[in-house]
């Protein structure tokens, strides 16, 4: 799980890497999609943005691998 500190710049997901909690929201800035978790914020390729958003509120889990990330809900 990562565990990055809230701040200014949303953080990325390096390979293996999964971003897992409460998803807060989720919005398109500058051709990325932004996801906030209640533990902070993590920019992922808009493309996912919709399967994103069928997400918030939910506990979710998205990682990366093999450059392709995969979204679900735990």
């Amino acid at each position: 799980m990562s565990a990055y500190l809230p701040g200014p710049e949303p953080r990325r997901l390096l390979e293996f890497e999964e971003a897992r909690g409460f998803l807060e929201s989720v919005s398109c800035r500058n051709g990325l999609a932004v996801a906030v978790f209640s533990w902070g914020s993590v920019a992922l390729p808009e493309e996912i943005h919709e399967e994103l958003a069928a997400l918030v509120g939910r506990e979710t889990a998205v990682l990366r691998l093999d450059g392709k990330y995969h979204c679900r809900a735990v």
